[in-house]
C-alpha cells in the first residue's frame, strides 16, 4: 500500500481508507433493507481484512522469535484482531447471501409434496 502515500499523502491515504471502512460498514448495516448490499459489504470486510491480516507477514517487528517460538509484536498485537473480524465478515457475508438467495429450493420441494398415508 506504500504506493498510496507518493499519490496521494497521508492525509489523502488515511481519508481514502476512512471512506472505504465508512461504505462497508453502511452497506453491512443494509442488511434489513438490501441483503445484495449487506453481501457487497461483507465481501469488501472480507477482502480488506485479508490485506491487513497479511501484515502480520509483512511488517517488521510484527512476530518476534522468543526461545524459538514466534510471539507477537506490538504491531502484531494489533493485527491480530483482524483474524476474528475477518471471521465476523465471512459469517455475515454467508447470512446475507442465504437471506438474498430466498427460500432454498430443495426445503420447498420438500415442504411443498403432500403427505400420502
Amino acid at each position: 500500500m506504500s504506493w498510496m502515500y507518493g499519490l496521494l499523502g497521508v492525509q489523502g491515504v488515511s481519508n481514502v481508507i476512512g471512506v472505504i471502512e465508512l461504505a462497508t460498514a453502511a452497506l453491512i448495516a443494509l442488511r434489513p433493507l438490501s441483503p445484495k448490499a449487506s453481501f457487497a459489504g461483507s465481501v469488501a470486510a472480507v477482502v480488506t481484512f485479508l490485506l491487513t491480516v497479511s501484515f502480520l507477514f509483512s511488517t517488521p517487528g510484527a512476530v518476534h522469535w522468543n526461545y524459538g517460538f514466534p510471539v507477537l509484536g506490538d504491531a502484531g498485537q494489533f493485527l491480530i484482531k483482524d483474524l476474528v473480524l475477518l471471521g465476523a465478515s465471512l459469517w455475515t457475508a454467508a447470512e446475507a447471501h442465504r437471506a438474498a438467495q430466498g427460500p432454498r429450493p430443495w426445503l420447498t420441494f420438500f415442504v411443498t409434496i403432500p403427505h400420502v398415508p
